[in-house]
């Protein structure tokens, strides 16, 4: 397949006019018109991921989070960031990301983190958009919230860690308590936490929460998990490849590269 052919499923998926305003993703380095029969799917786009691509062959990268944010005033090998991408073209290699437009879309981020977490009919937590005549009826909004079966805050959060696969999450406010209902947002998040309160969220669980982000959480009455920025997103990457799997009838080869960039443990 070529990788416009590609190109347009996932932005079937995830349109480009959801694409928040100040973000910069989408089609991003490479031939439109190339054939394509390996992809790589990663959440980030460094030195690594490249280097996984370059081995396995493969003549697509997709990713969620955009390698080009900021403007290029050069395009030389004289930093990491430019000479990653210097040597992305060199491979003849496509990239294509889908970040905002991912994370507010059906089925997208923040659907399918509820949906591994076991919140019921979730709705978005902040809306942003609403669609245009053609596509009357839709609302698109970061986060989720919804509802789950009466639980204590610790016994959930076990759910989380399990179904997340992480080993420590960063809590922070009222730990005891029975909790019903559950907000969620991909990524960072601190952004939503009033959008979270004014929901009835009693638990917000999102990422790289900062310590006075925490403080107004606990004075509105909500508690809040980090469960990290990359371990609350993850969760997209498998779906990915699920959709390009079945839109393209496995004509392409895809693999996943499930690995945080960059890499940390807690110690």
């Amino acid at each position: 397949m070529k990788a416009i052919e590609i190109i347009n499923l996932l932005n079937e998926w995830a349109p480009p006019y959801l694409i928040d305003e100040w973000d910069n993703t989408g089609f991003q380095i490479g031939d439109s018109e190339k054939e394509i029969q390996r992809i790589l799917i990663s959440l980030d786009l460094d030195r690594e991921v490249f280097e996984k691509a370059v081995e396995e062959n493969v003549q697509m990268i997709i990713t969620h989070h955009p390698i080009i944010f900021e403007p290029l005033k050069t395009l030389t090998r004289d930093n990491y960031k430019e000479k990653l991408i210097y040597d992305i073209i060199k491979k003849d290699m496509v990239v294509y990301n889908a970040h905002t437009n991912l994370d507010l879309a059906k089925n997208g981020v923040n659907d399918t983190l509820a949906k591994v977490l076991d919140i019921k009919d979730s709705k978005p937590l902040k809306i942003v958009y609403e669609g245009p005549l053609a596509n009357k009826g839709k609302t698109f909004g970061y986060g989720r919230v919804g509802e789950i079966d009466e639980i204590s805050l610790y016994k959930y959060l076990d759910k989380v860690k399990k179904n997340l696969n992480v080993d420590n999450i960063i809590i922070y406010g009222n730990t005891d308590r029975i909790i019903n209902k559950v907000a969620v947002c991909g990524g960072s998040g601190s952004s939503f936490i009033y959008d979270a309160y004014l929901k009835g969220a009693q638990l917000y669980i999102t990422g790289d929460v900062k310590y006075h982000d925490a403080q107004y959480a606990n004075e509105l009455g909500l508690t809040i998990a980090d469960a990290g920025h990359y371990h609350t997103e993850k969760v997209i990457l498998p779906v990915i490849k699920e959709y390009l799997e079945k839109k393209t009838q496995e004509m392409v080869e895809i693999q996943l590269y499930s690995r945080s960039s960059p890499p940390y443990a807690i110690y």
